[in-house]
């Protein structure tokens, strides 16, 4: 059996980013509204964001799902930069958890929160996988 079908130059992306509106309040100097970058996660960084979510107190262990999933979308956004420094400047916090806070409402959060989880093919339940194997 050969194995040229995994090697990289014959493998499509799994990489491939995805523009979409989050919110309609962020426009350019035109008017028109800004659309935000997001991409699939290496397996590194998913792996990375579930570590982050772990909260030790003494011999317990806690996972804080609500971390887990910033993790997912602070590690799918490319554009805007969470991390440039300028921009979170401009929002008064100094890390790209606070600049999400302080950028998005609730709304524009779900919204953004759902878009990165349906590129990282997250938003499926075990239930629509079996369904995808039968067919």
């Amino acid at each position: 059996m050969s194995l040229t079908g995994f090697f990289k130059e014959n493998v499509v992306s799994a990489f491939n980013e995805k523009q979409i509106v989050v919110s309609d309040r962020f426009k350019d100097e035109n008017g028109e509204v800004l659309k935000w970058t997001i991409k699939p996660m290496k397996a590194s960084q998913i792996l990375e964001a579930s570590d982050n979510a772990v909260v030790t107190r003494g011999r317990t262990a806690e996972f804080k799902s609500s971390q887990y999933f910033l993790g997912i979308v602070i590690n799918s956004v490319v554009y805007p930069d969470l991390n440039n420094a300028e921009l979170q400047d401009s929002y008064g916090v100094m890390d790209s958890y606070s600049l999400l806070n302080a950028m998005l409402n609730a709304e524009e959060f779900q919204r953004l929160q759902t878009e990165c989880n349906k590129i990282n093919g997250l938003d499926k339940t075990f239930e629509d996988l079996k369904d995808e194997v039968k067919n």
